[in-house]
């Protein structure tokens, strides 16, 4: 049976991060803070040098049995060995992805308003994303803002595990826990951060703080 190992704090890598991390660097960082669920996102690259890190990241989780998914890439994914993949509404489709997998991949999907969100819970996948939730520069073509109010509404429909991401920072995660999320999902604020593994570890200590 598959065992989704999904946390309050989902971290997610990124490319061209600013601290001078590449992904194994940052998926490291991740590990010793206690994290044992994370994706890896490259938005642009060469496959070989991807997969090269993929195969990295592959051999740190293996010992501490932690999972890790590749953005949007079924192919570089099965490639790597990774845990599964997170897609995007306009990536292959989840029956497609999930029929490349097999049962025990673990397959996430984005979702930006109420109606992607719905049509999700039909969805043969592990937890869906919504957002986001803040203005975020992380993405250029970002969607507008769904804010907590609508989250909470949102996810009170939810058939799988939420995960709210957009615009997150360490002062707003404990809001979007209490208003439904089942986890949080960041990029820049632990990226950008000096130390990205206190960055994470902060997190943990702000979800185990938080009145639910």
């Amino acid at each position: 049976m598959k065992h989704l190992l999904l946390e309050k704090v989902y971290p997610i890598t990124r490319s061209g991060d600013p601290g001078g991390l590449d992904h194994v660097g940052l998926a490291q960082c991740f590990l010793k803070a206690g994290i044992r669920f994370f994706q890896v996102r490259q938005e642009q690259s060469q496959d070989s040098s991807f997969y090269q890190q993929l195969l990295r990241i592959k051999a740190l989780c293996e010992p501490l049995k932690a999972q890790f998914l590749v953005n949007d890439r079924v192919d570089l994914a099965l490639a790597a060995g990774a845990h599964g993949v997170h897609l995007g509404q306009e990536d292959l489709p989840v029956e497609v992805a999930r029929k490349l997998l097999g049962p025990k991949g673990i397959v996430g999907l984005s979702t930006h308003n109420r109606q992607q969100f719905e049509a999700a819970q039909a969805e043969d996948i592990d937890y869906v994303a919504i957002g986001p939730i803040f203005p975020t520069s992380t993405k250029k073509d970002s969607h507008d803002p769904i804010g907590l109010a609508a989250l909470t509404e949102i996810v009170s429909q939810a058939r799988h595990p939420v995960v709210a991401i957009g615009g997150i920072s360490l002062e707003r995660a404990s809001e979007v826990w209490r208003a439904g999320a089942d986890s949080v999902a960041v990029i820049s604020d632990i990226a950008n951060f000096s130390n990205p593994e206190e960055r994470v570890a902060q997190y943990l200590n702000s979800s185990r703080e938080t009145s639910w």
